[in-house]
């Protein structure tokens, strides 16, 4: 299974998800609106609890921060009156609310809240509909292993309660994510069961179903039976006036068409997609669509192919920002899941450490009970001893606190570690695009040939036009994603260097150079004032040389590009000026780069040490230096990094490493 058939059974997934976990999408004004003046109506407590989920089911849809508001309203009702299974209903539809609106920690938080709530008050089916909830947030983070897990608990469950709805929704789910890992017999199996039941109890699932068992069958090359399985959805679809389950389908139909060599047939289904992909703005089918009509009109009239081919860009930038941005929602949830473990392992600490200091106790009493018991004489001494074992207690104790502070600290930059390695390899994907418009610019060059024995000098040079444009984007993209890549995997690397005495006076000089002659070449500017004030009796320290060594190149480029900004500037009498100082401190050292460059604002100042914050133009700054810079003296050293400027006037930039860390010089 290609990485193309995932993204299809992903996409069909969350389709089917959506509706499974949360009921029909009937977002009926009216309805909501006759429910809301049920609220004004006398009724029980419990009643207007369960009346305000309703009405957050009607409305999580079409106006969903709406519907969390009436669902908050419910939740405090029920805390209030003490209604468990009122409270576990309105959570956990407040969960799915956050989860359509793309805030994942949230719905996470919520769902994870009426699993509590359910457990502890024995709600089975409040904990078949949660499970089934966390399992809907695990697929779509792509970990269907773990959402596989909690729809077989919601479909044990379910079984058990004989509720055939949430059967069909487990077995729904546990096929989809079948698929996506590829297990295609078991897909298969709970799809056409959850189908056989969807057909009995004549519900509105039959649709997604029917898209589900064709691209199994696609997979499968069992291109026959898939076609009439999309057959069968394309009325469904058609009186649902459902357009992008449509799409989806006359898409799927148009790639078993082109496997089984009928590419007219498959023409005709892929522009029927590309017209209802555009109709629903969906950018993904828009993509697969316009790359499959490329591809099938390229032997036979390339003009046409590359057109398609266009589409196909366009929309390939909408679908990369919307990763991208799911990206950003999926590290909230990633982060929460971590919190979630953390606080688990805190309270188990937190009991054991009870635990040990309660049996503790009661042997150190029982001890001194006896020894008071047998010999009133040793009193003074089972003192003594009672005192040496509670100092040996609280060391004891300090020691694992620090060793819970030191794991806690490793596991998160482990875990960014994983992060940025896993985003650098996604931004990989500007460099298909670099690599799509050098394939094209090479069928350009040949049509300049082709016309060169022509002629045709007007067609040649629209064509030349045409190259140019796409060179310009070549070099943009590739720059660009290689600069992030190179800096997202330097953040992510983990230094074995090892501390050694050092000279920081002869480091930062020469730093000093190799940054100054470097950014000077770069940049091509005039004359720049270096000044250097050096403690000549700075002690040595043991440091590793070669990150401190980064982080003095990096504040001297810096300072370099922020004085070359000002001089372009044309102020008159103006004269960069870039200094370096260091001094000995009460309890640290410290080296001192400042500029009288263009300074920046405080909005700027706050952000200036988060990772991929940069005031530099595109492609001439990651947002990585003094990010990696922060880390090296705070984390790797120990030390302070801080920042001093204001705007148009320059920077000033301070190191400050422990005096700890110096190395004894002999007499």
């Amino acid at each position: 299974m290609n990485s193309s058939d995932l993204i299809w059974i992903k996409l069909v997934l969350i389709t089917l998800l959506g509706i499974l976990a949360n009921g029909t999408a009937i977002a009926q004004r009216s309805h909501s609106d006759s429910l809301d003046r049920l609220l004004a109506q006398p009724m029980s407590d419990t009643a207007r609890v369960m009346l305000h989920d309703d009405i957050g089911k009607s409305l999580m849809y079409s106006k969903p921060l709406v519907a969390i508001k009436y669902l908050k309203m419910g939740i405090g009702l029920a805390e209030r009156i003490k209604y468990p299974r009122g409270l576990t209903r309105t959570k956990n539809r407040l969960g799915s609310v956050y989860r359509i609106i793309g805030n994942y920690a949230k719905s996470l938080e919520a769902h994870i809240d009426a699993l509590k709530v359910a457990e502890d008050n024995n709600d089975r089916d409040g904990m078949a509909r949660a499970y089934n909830n966390i399992g809907v947030l695990y697929s779509v983070q792509n970990d269907s292993r773990k959402a596989i897990n909690y729809f077989n608990q919601t479909k044990t469950l379910a079984t058990e309660l004989a509720d055939a709805d949430l059967l069909e929704i487990a077995l729904t789910n546990l096929g989809s994510d079948y698929a996506l890992l590829g297990v295609l017999d078991s897909a298969r199996y709970y799809t056409e069961a959850a189908y056989q039941m969807a057909v009995l109890r004549n519900d509105n699932s039959t649709n997604t179903l029917l898209i589900n068992l064709g691209n199994i069958n696609y997979r499968q090359k069992e291109y026959a039976a898939a076609l009439d399985y999309y057959r069968k959805s394309i009325p469904v679809s058609q009186v649902a006036q459902d357009n992008n389950s449509l799409s989806m389908t006359y898409f799927e139909m148009a790639r078993v068409f082109r496997e089984i060599n009928q590419r007219d047939s498959s023409l005709y289904y892929a522009e029927q997609a590309l017209s209802l992909a555009g109709k629903v703005d969906n950018p993904r089918i828009m993509l697969d669509a316009a790359l499959l009509l490329s591809e099938l009109y390229e032997p036979f009239d390339l003009a046409r192919s590359f057109s398609y081919y266009k589409v196909a860009m366009e929309a390939r930038d909408r679908v990369f920002n919307e990763e991208k941005m799911k990206q950003i929602h999926n590290l909230s949830f990633t982060e929460q899941l971590r919190e979630q473990q953390r606080e688990s392992d805190r309270v188990l600490y937190e009991s054991r450490v009870q635990n040990i200091g309660l049996l503790l106790g009661i042997g150190v009493v029982m001890v001194i009970a006896f020894l008071l018991y047998r010999n009133s004489r040793s009193r003074h001494k089972a003192n003594i001893l009672l005192r040496n074992q509670k100092k040996e207690l609280e060391d004891t104790l300090a020691e694992l606190k620090v060793t819970q502070i030191q794991l806690i600290q490793a596991e998160k930059m482990a875990s960014l570690g994983e992060l940025t390695a896993g985003i650098a390899h996604e931004i990989q994907n500007p460099l298909n695009f670099v690599n799509n418009y050098s394939e094209v610019n090479v069928e350009l060059i040949e049509e300049i040939r082709q016309e060169l024995d022509k002629q045709n000098l007007d067609e040649i040079k629209g064509i030349l036009g045409d190259l140019c444009e796409n060179q310009k984007r070549i070099v943009t993209h590739g720059k660009n994603a290689e600069a992030i890549v190179t800096g997202m995997l330097q953040h992510s690397r983990r230094t074995s260097s090892v501390r050694e005495a050092t000279d920081l006076n002869a480091l930062a000089t020469e730093y000093l150079r190799v940054a100054y002659h470097t950014m000077q070449a770069k940049e091509q500017s005039g004359q720049i004032t270096l000044e250097t004030k050096f403690d000549a009796g700075l002690p040595k320290l043991a440091v590793i040389p070669g990150d401190v060594g980064k982080v003095i190149h990096n504040l001297i480029s810096n300072a370099v590009y922020a004085v070359n900004k000002k001089k372009e500037k044309g102020i008159e009498g103006y004269e960069p000026r870039i200094s370096v100082t260091t001094a000995t401190r009460e309890n640290s050292v410290e080296i001192v780069v400042s500029d009288n460059g263009i300074g920046m604002p405080d909005n700027v100042l706050q952000k200036v040490f988060q990772p991929f914050f940069t005031t530099k133009p595109a492609g001439q700054g990651t947002g990585l230096g003094l990010s990696l810079a922060y880390d090296i003296i705070t984390q790797g050293h120990g030390g302070k990094l801080s920042v001093e400027s204001k705007e148009g006037e320059g920077a000033i930039f301070t190191i400050r490493l422990p005096v700890q860390d110096r190395i004894a010089q002999p007499a």
